[in-house]
């Protein structure tokens, strides 16, 4: 599973870190990618190899975790969800036909980005997820909806319709949500 998390406060580096643990195919190394907007802060981690070409949408993102990148850099206005599905391309090595997959990925990534605190989404191959933090089902499904005009939510990689968005609270810090349907 890939877990993917953030730290938002006003003394700390807005980032996402990708940490994974998984028992089939793929990458079995351990580690942490940081993906982090251009005019940043990159922190100092000794080994880290840092990117200079700005990533623009989750399949260039995705391009420079391949690449052996550490820490790739992305332009501010890129899609919310582009972190967390270019992780699962990187990790899951899903593509353009796992839409089921990248729907659920652009969900979850939709999510954690409208949080306002710490959290952590948690994504498996399927696409199905969970968010960890400190907020309900409705309240997502609320900033959800506000990203969703006419009813889809479109990227380069998959269209979500929010009709498909099922989230459920399992418990009061954590959100389980169900794969989605994409399409092109």
């Amino acid at each position: 599973m890939l877990r993917i998390g953030t730290w938002r406060s006003a003394d700390s580096v807005d980032l996402v870190a990708c940490g994974w643990r998984d028992s089939g195919p793929g990458h079995l190394e351990t580690g942490i990618k940081l993906i982090l907007g251009i005019g940043d802060r990159v922190p100092e981690f000794p080994g880290l190899r840092t990117g200079t070409m700005v990533a623009r949408g989750a399949e260039e993102i995705a391009t420079q975790l391949f690449r052996g990148l550490d820490v790739v850099l992305i332009e501010p206005d890129s899609c919310p969800a582009a972190p967390v599905v270019a992780a699962g391309m990187w990790h899951y090595g899903w593509t353009r036909r796992d839409l089921g997959a990248l729907a659920g990925a652009t969900v979850a990534g939709l999510a954690l980005a409208a949080q306002r605190g710490p959290c952590a989404v948690e994504i498996c191959r399927d696409g199905r997820g969970s968010l960890d933090g400190h907020a309900t089902a409705a309240a997502v499904r609320a900033r959800l909806a506000d990203r969703f005009p006419g009813g889809r939510y479109r990227t380069p990689e998959v269209t979500v319709p929010l009709e498909s968005v099922r989230l459920r609270q399992e418990a009061p810090s954590r959100i389980l949500i169900a794969p989605c349907a994409g399409t092109r």
